[in-house]
Order: structure tokens, then sequence, then C-alpha cells
């Protein structure tokens, strides 16, 4: 066996039993921001069994629901910005949002190609590309989360936005972050059935 493989195995176990330990506190933790914990907490138990089922699947929804809440976000904050009577600063946080918005769009249906190119490695028992895909998804959703981060920290952290459409706009942002963080758990559950070359 060669040094790579034993370094991937100890570490694949390693992994295992850390995830498996963390799960009740990763909950807790992804969930106490949503706007609908106990929701949250039964999507992420069936994940995990999802994921032990077919695990590119389970990404694949994750991923695509995420992609769903983002369409659905972009077009009602569209709609707010060409109809409801707002005040300046609350349209430039509102456009700048959207941005932030479009960005996670893009980066969700990059990841949903990156699925598909990690269940063929997946099936070819390709560590390498494995990684390597398993990587830019984890890139992907990660750029996703700092974009929509951004949604909170500038655009509508400026003084003078308290009302509905800060607390509507964040609250819908702040499940699409817990959505985006919930598709990078789901990947780095380690993969079943897979062989090093």
């Amino acid at each position: 066996m060669s040094k790579f493989t034993i370094f991937l195995l100890i570490k694949l176990m390693i992994f295992w039993l850390v995830t498996t330990n963390l799960v009740s506190a990763l909950t807790e933790d992804i969930c106490k921001g949503s706007s609908k914990p106990e929701a949250c907490k039964k999507i992420i138990v069936r994940i995990k069994k999802e994921k032990e089922i077919d695990p590119n699947n389970a990404i694949r929804k994750i991923i695509d629901f995420g992609l769903q809440r983002s369409l659905i976000l972009k077009t009602n904050m569209t709609d707010w910005a060409r109809h409801r009577h707002l005040l300046a600063n609350e349209l430039a946080a509102i456009k700048g949002c959207l941005d932030a918005v479009d960005v996670t769009v893009d980066d969700m249906r990059k990841t949903l190609k990156e699925v598909d190119d990690l269940e063929s490695a997946q099936k070819a028992q390709d560590m390498q590309e494995f990684m390597f895909h398993s990587g830019n998804i984890k890139t992907w959703l990660q750029n996703a989360i700092n974009a929509l981060q951004s949604c909170g920290d500038d655009d509508f952290a400026m003084p003078g936005l308290e009302g509905e459409v800060k607390e509507d706009t964040l609250k819908r942002v702040a499940d699409l972050i817990i959505a985006t963080q919930l598709a990078i758990w789901t990947i780095e559950y380690p993969p079943q059935g897979l062989n090093t070359r």
C-alpha cells in the first residue's frame, strides 16, 4: 500500500469520526440563523440519509434548491427595485444585493456542472479527479456565501436602512446562505466506493 493511500485512508477515517460527532453541533450552528430552524434541522437529517444512499444526487438536490431560492430572491428583489417606492439608500442596497445574488446564481450553476464531473470521476474511481471537482464545488459555493454575506455586511449595513425591505431581504439571504452551507457540508462527507489509483 502506498504512503498516499495510507494517508488518504487515515484522513478519511478521522474525517468520518469527526463528521459523525459533529452532525448535531453542525445542525445547531447552521440552523440557528434560519427563519425556520426546525425545518432546517429536518433537512440536514434527510440530506445525511440521502448522502449515504446516493451522494451525488444529495449534493445535486441541495445545490439545485439553493439555485432555485437564488432565482426567486433575484426575481423578488428586481420587482422591489422597479415597483416599490423605495428610498434612495434602500434602492442602492437592493441593487448591491442583487449583484451578490447574481454571483450566487452563477456559482450555483457552475457547481451543478462540477457535480456531473464529480460523478464521472467517482465512477472511474479516479481519486485525483474526484478531489479536483470536489474542491471546485467547495470553492464556488464558498464564493457564493461570501457574495451573499456582503449583502448584509456592506449593502444593508449603512445607517437609516431599517424596516421591512431590509428585514425581508436579510431573512431570505440568511436562508440562502444556510442552503449553500448545507451544500458544502454535504460535499465534505467522505465518498463511498472510491479507491485511489
